[in-house]
């Protein structure tokens, strides 16, 4: 190119006059690039044009180009381009220094195909006999070396975009750790100190005020976990943890969850379970209860009347393997058509006006979606604007013991701490030595009196040195290590441990404690040496769980471990219980647990009988046989439940004539069922009040 301009710039030096134009064709046609002139006036007339430059244009000839372009330099450039092609010209003409001189200017063409190629010119202005002033362009084809460099800036814009992406990643997890942190330790001293009080006291007005911070705490706990999780899965970073899991314990917990908010609202909450399901499946138990506690919060969120029906059924079934039909039915506002592609979008809330003063996150639906494509399934949506939604799925679970869970009824499985006073621990571990490491005094008071019932000798630390001090100075079976501590934290404590007290270190189980809780805090406290990983706030249950695993099986003594405690808890009931015609005590305290929530299952079961009763007569008077059918399937298991095995026999033989069809044996026997059904009433809150007095 550079020879090209010497050579523009010899032209008029060396060519005479009235020779200059032929001997300018004659080299341009020598050339292999591109070469035309044209007049330097509003015209931009071509005067002349070379062979290479048609094929350029992807013209065959001269004529064809003339057709294209219409014989002008404007008619060459892409019309996007021209006022910009013309201005860059202009500006170096205005240059009158250095007027005989233009640099290079790179613009678009259409080529008589239509397809589009990137060009560039170098000119030069002249006077030339007989034309006045022109332009000599020399102009090359660039597309090639154009769509490269833009790929390669693409590819280092995106290669910035990614690394700023990274870093924003890194910066966000940071974030969201700390404020994981920041937030959940006041919560755990909230709930800590809340556990304590429900402890400690038999006030019922208390133990309800009590309940009441405690479910405040756990929503507001639901709501960073909420974010949490989808941090997780939006770095990709969600990853299942699959294990052994009683499928009957999911669904109490589950009804658990739910219940108050339900009954708080005046809601019917029904669970249908098909009773030959597995008893025991194989998967990830915490994120499938998470997936059905989202859908379960959202149906009675959104209902303010009527029911919320959770239904858990197979689909398919096979030797090692159990498809599993999930569903949620609420009666509650629905979801317009126009809506429903906005229902799985995180942060967003369909319907703002009725739904402005619900609570939480607006990710539930979000991350179940996420969840379920973790575990090859797919949730699925029907429903009808302002009667009510129907949220399902399928999912796959090995079955580890194939054994049916048989008939359940959640309902009084449920636990109220209202309505039982104190909690209870699970075991003590007398002489066993304790080491709590935290920096906040009020966690470690509130470790301390969470644990005092197991009588373990608990000891404190509020640093990493500290504790170190401590582990070196004495012996402890087992130590809980907060992560989070100024000057040294956890693992740096840990490491300080293991080089100085290296065998006491082989010895001795130490659990990390973290409030942060975000993607791979876990694996990072393994990694470090850490035995396991606690997260806070801490849940006294799972606390008590990892020391019954970690400290000595032989130091650790079970509640259920004495031989004499059932025979203990059936001599707290009042004797007329044991006079009851068809009651069975013992079989209702092996359902419910111990003395204090068989009476709540009594009681309970007791001030639903009317109602219950009612309902039944009317099914039969107006020949619903289907819900008459539903309805005796549940009296037949909260009855079992509780042990009053005479209505159990009379319900289940009532139940199979419902499901087929023997209206007669429902006419005459349903009375005789009922009357019996209500004598039990005052014979049970009888039993009830002399048991509480």
């Amino acid at each position: 190119m550079e020879r090209n301009r010497i050579l523009s710039d010899d032209l008029t030096k060396l060519i005479p006059t009235e020779e200059r134009m032929p001997a300018i064709e004659w080299l341009a046609e020598q050339m292999p690039g591109g070469f035309f002139i044209y007049k330097a006036d509003e015209s931009t007339e071509l005067l002349y044009v070379n062979k290479a430059t048609c094929d350029i244009f992807g013209c065959a000839d001269l004529t064809e180009f003339r057709a294209l372009t219409g014989n002008t330099f404007k008619g060459m450039v892409h019309p996007e381009d021209y006022d910009m092609t013309q201005t860059s010209i202009d500006d170096q003409i205005a240059d009158i220094t250095n007027r005989s001189h233009m640099d290079y200017v790179v613009y678009r063409i259409i080529r008589k195909d239509g397809s589009v190629r990137w060009v560039s010119d170098y000119g030069h202005f002249s006077e030339l006999p007989g034309y006045g002033e022109v332009y000599y362009v020399f102009i090359w084809d660039i597309t090639d070396t154009k769509l490269a460099a833009e790929e390669k800036e693409r590819s280092e814009n995106l290669a910035h975009a990614l690394e700023a992406a990274e870093q924003a990643n890194v910066a966000k997890t940071a974030f969201l750790s700390n404020m994981s942190h920041e937030i959940r330790t006041p919560i755990t001293a909230i709930l800590g100190m809340n556990e304590m009080i429900q402890r400690e006291t038999d006030d019922s007005a208390i133990l309800e005020y009590s309940e009441n911070i405690r479910k405040a705490g756990v929503s507001l706990l639901g709501i960073i976990s909420d974010i949490l999780d989808f941090s997780k899965i939006e770095s990709g970073h969600m990853e299942l943890d699959c294990e052994n899991y009683s499928l009957s314990s999911v669904v109490t917990d589950l009804y658990n969850l739910v219940q108050f908010r339900a009954e708080a609202k005046g809601l019917e909450l029904k669970f249908n379970i098909d009773p030959t399901l597995p008893k025991t499946l194989y998967g990830d138990e915490i994120r499938v209860k998470q997936i059905i506690t989202n859908l379960l919060t959202n149906a009675v969120k959104y209902t303010e009347k009527g029911s919320v029906v959770f239904e858990m059924k197979a689909v398919e079934r096979t030797r090692d393997n159990i498809l599993l039909n999930v569903s949620v039915a609420d009666t509650g506002i629905g979801i317009r058509k126009e809506e429903m592609d906005r229902l799985f979008e995180p942060f967003d809330r369909l319907n703002l006006k009725k739904t402005r003063t619900i609570e939480g996150s607006g990710l539930g639906l979000a991350i179940t979606t996420q969840m379920l494509e973790l575990m090859d399934s797919k949730l699925e949506v029907e429903s009808v604007y302002e009667e009510g939604s129907t949220f399902s799925f399928t999912l796959k679970q090995q079955i580890v013991d194939d054994a049916p869970i048989g008939e359940m009824d959640p309902v009084l499985m449920s636990r109220s701490a209202s309505a039982t006073g104190r909690r209870h621990t699970s075991f003590t571990a007398p002489g066993m030595n304790l080491l709590v490491v935290d920096d906040t005094p009020m966690n470690l008071q509130v470790i301390s009196g969470l644990l005092k019932r197991t009588l373990m000798h608990i000891d404190v630390a509020s640093s990493g040195a500290e504790c170190i001090e401590k582990f070196g100075a004495g012996h402890y079976d087992l130590v809980f290590l907060d992560y989070r501590m100024p000057y040294m934290n956890g693992i740096e404590t840990l490491e300080e441990i293991k080089r100085l007290y290296p065998d006491q270190y082989e010895k001795t189980p130490i659990i990390s404690l973290t409030a942060s809780a975000v993607s791979g805090d876990k694996e990072k406290m393994l990694r470090a040496g850490f035995t396991d990983y606690l997260p806070k706030p801490v849940n006294i249950d799972d606390m008590e769980h990892m020391l019954i695993r970690y400290l000595p099986p032989d130091s650790v003594i079970l509640a259920g471990d004495d031989e004499d405690e059932e025979d203990d808890e059936l001599n707290k009931l009042p004797d007329e219980i044991f006079g009851i015609n068809g009651m069975d005590p013992q079989k209702g305290l092996e359902y419910c647990g111990d003395a204090d929530d068989y009476i709540f299952a009594l009681e309970t079961y007791a001030n639903s009988i009317d109602t219950r009763a009612a309902q039944i007569e009317k099914d039969l008077t107006d020949g619903d046989i289907e819900n008459y059918t539903i309805n005796v399937h549940s009296l037949k298991s909260t009855s079992q439940a509780i042990g009053a095995m005479s209505m159990f026999e009379k319900a289940r033989a009532l139940e199979m004539a419902g499901k087929d069809g023997e209206t007669d044996t429902l006419k005459a026997d349903t009375p005789i069922m009922l009357a019996e059904y209500r004598n039990l009433k005052d014979v049970i809150l009888n039993i009830v009040e002399k048991y509480e007095n």
